[in-house]
């Protein structure tokens, strides 16, 4: 909390010891003025040796209280050789990993993973080398023309390279947690070691930086890949909402304490979701307002929505996003459940007297937004399951995909496409019981950071 709390000299701006250029990578740190050069060819500290540049770079510091000076915590981190970071004096929980778990067997591991295994120097300049290409080789890649030059990085490339600086940028070294980039099926997921040092409201918000690190953000900027200005996450939501992907999210765990960034790559309207919603409400439903569309699929594919869930996932004052709940539940398209802030909007599925109510007030009062037709469809469709209906093995074995770590609920609800009350209720409990997934906090199955894990 001190190191976090003193902006003025950052954690990683921190003097080790008995450090030489001997302990850097004398590889990285050329790669590295390659990279700086095709960034910014005209910039004079390119003219400058290695140690002076590394000391213009926030990599080397003499302290002008105490007289010392020497290599610093970001330097060993960003340049140095894996054996001289992981030291005691340096940072010796550091470990970066980065996983591909995409094998649709359950009970298969990674099927590719970029760790410490002795084969390359692993620091962090390396290990955005090496990961961050294999991340943006997954995206989507549309040919597109900016002039007459061709351009092949899109919003969400920025966007995946925004979420992995910030991951280098902001974590806490000092904490017994790794640098954890994974890829399971259809979701990329950022954990970083250390709290948030701002809230998630600032944090949706944007504009505002608050870094951990200040010459690894200096190091990166250099390279034209991270900005002081606080707009690194608002370039990641509008990547992912360029390319009509469900809304990035966080969540935060405590001892250890670990911030999670998962950038779910599926979208808003896929078939599943599409087919469900015009099952329930007919093929205008399609062609309604943009954020009540976009409630509504995350209803779908949620299990419900809530006041706070959208105020991350939509752009609009939360006096506006109430107003927009209570005109969706007058027109029929929500069902609300609970009240206050613990308020719960539900789609009208399943119950035939929901049925017959949504049918009557849609047709009656929706009008333009939906169509005429909205009516009838839904009186016929209501009673019926949108979705297809997965047997209790295939239920079970998504569950036990997704557990190959510790996940929240609410990331396995939304990877399977599964209301959260629901698995809580009806799968979970003969799922504990046999022992083929288990609880972070055993004792406390209600913990606030409660996670699961398959056996």
């Amino acid at each position: 909390m001190f190191a976090d709390a003193n902006d003025s000299t950052p954690a990683d701006s921190r003097i080790l010891p008995n450090y030489s250029l001997d302990d850097l990578d004398k590889e990285s740190l050329q790669q590295y003025r390659q990279l700086f050069a095709i960034a910014r060819p005209n910039h004079p500290w390119l003219g400058f040796d290695d140690l002076t540049l590394l000391e213009k770079l926030g990599g080397y510091r003499k302290d002008r209280e105490t007289g010392k000076e020497g290599f610093t915590l970001a330097g060993l981190l960003m340049f140095g050789k894996y054996e001289s970071i992981i030291d005691n004096v340096c940072a010796p929980d550091f470990f970066p990993d980065y996983q591909e778990w995409l094998n649709d067997d359950p009970d298969a591991r990674w099927s590719t993973r970029i760790y410490p295994d002795g084969t390359w120097e692993a620091n962090l300049f390396q290990y955005y080398r090496r990961a961050l290409p294999r991340l943006q080789n997954f995206l989507p890649n549309p040919f597109r023309l900016e002039g007459n030059t061709r351009k092949e990085e899109t919003s969400a490339h920025v966007a995946i390279r925004e979420a992995f600086i910030n991951l280098c940028v902001h974590s806490d070294f000092s904490v017994n947690a790794n640098l954890l980039v994974k890829h399971v099926k259809n979701t990329f997921i950022f954990s970083n070691p250390g709290t948030m040092l701002i809230t998630k409201a600032q944090y949706y918000k944007g504009g505002q930086s608050v870094c951990r690190n200040k010459s690894l953000q200096k190091m990166f900027m250099m390279l034209g890949a991270a900005e002081k200005a606080g707009s690194g996450v608002d370039k990641i939501l509008k990547g992912w909402s360029d390319s009509n992907w469900r809304s990035p999210y966080i969540e935060a765990t405590l001892r250890p304490d670990i911030v999670n960034l998962y950038l779910p790559m599926v979208s808003l309207l896929d078939e599943e979701v599409k087919n469900g919603l015009i099952g329930l409400f007919g093929k205008s439903i399609i062609h309604i307002k943009h954020n009540w569309l976009h409630t509504l699929a995350l209803a779908f594919t949620e299990g419900y929505v809530t006041n706070e869930r959208l105020r991350y996932a939509l752009k609009i004052h939360k006096a506006d996003i109430y107003t927009l709940l209570k005109d969706m539940c007058k027109e029929g398209f929500l069902i609300t459940e609970g009240h206050g802030r613990g308020t719960k909007y539900y789609l009208p599925t399943l119950d035939a007297n929901i049925g017959s109510n949504v049918g009557s007030n849609v047709g009656s009062n929706v009008g333009s937004n939906v169509g005429s037709n909205v009516g009838s469809n839904v009186g016929s469709n209501i009673g019926s399951n949108p979705t297809k209906r997965k047997s209790k093995p295939e239920l079970r074995a998504e569950i036990i995909k997704c557990c190959s770590d510790w996940v929240s609920l609410e990331f396995i609800a939304t990877t399977i496409g599964k209301n959260t009350d629901y698995l809580l209720a009806k799968v979970f409990p003969s799922m504990l019981e046999e022992g083929l997934i288990e609880r972070m906090y055993p004792n406390t199955p209600r913990h606030p950071y409660q996670k699961y894990r398959k056996k």
